[in-house]
């Protein structure tokens, strides 16, 4: 693009506002809270089937509201990546439940069509995806912007500098 002059002119890529990051961190929260809530209904009987797993579900639990936390008091890249990997972790073990007999779950061998298990799954697949779109915002966002001279001596453009990777 070229302006009235001759000028370059770049697009203008403006970084998130601060309400939508907030906004995106508030769905995150929830979600988190949600798989939690979600692992702690069927906290009983999974005690009473097996114990094992019950205790991973308290630590799923854990971390779930941990991570959510996380995402309240100290937004960034890292919390972001905590909060995707329990949800990921999540959907590791119900797949490996449904694939593999264990000591932690010998009931669920193929059983796919368990309800709250569904919800989890789609639940925790949106918290992935969703981290995935925050990390992908937050480094946009990060990236340093630099000026270049531009045709006419006297002026300069902003340009945002290319991420290590592409540099060379």
């Amino acid at each position: 693009m070229s302006g009235s002059n001759g000028n370059r002119q770049l697009p203008r890529q403006r970084p998130m506002p601060l309400h939508d990051a907030a906004m995106l961190r508030a769905v995150g929260v929830v979600i988190l809270i949600a798989v939690g809530a979600m692992h702690f209904l069927q906290i009983v009987p999974t005690f009473d089937a097996t114990p094992a797993l019950g205790f991973a579900y308290i630590g799923l639990i854990g971390a779930c509201l941990a991570a959510a936390s996380g995402l309240v008091a100290a937004p960034g890249r890292a919390t972001w990546a905590a909060a995707g990997a329990v949800c990921a972790a999540a959907l590791v073990g119900y797949a490996f439940t449904r694939i593999v007999n264990t000591p932690f779950d010998n009931q669920d061998v193929a059983n796919w069509a368990c309800m709250l298990g569904l919800a989890a799954i789609f639940t925790e697949g949106v918290m992935v995806a969703l981290t995935g779109f925050a990390v992908a915002l937050d480094r946009r966002r990060a990236a340093p912007t630099i000026l270049v001279p531009a045709a006419a001596p006297h002026r300069y453009e902003p340009v945002r500098a290319l991420p290590r990777e592409a540099r060379s």
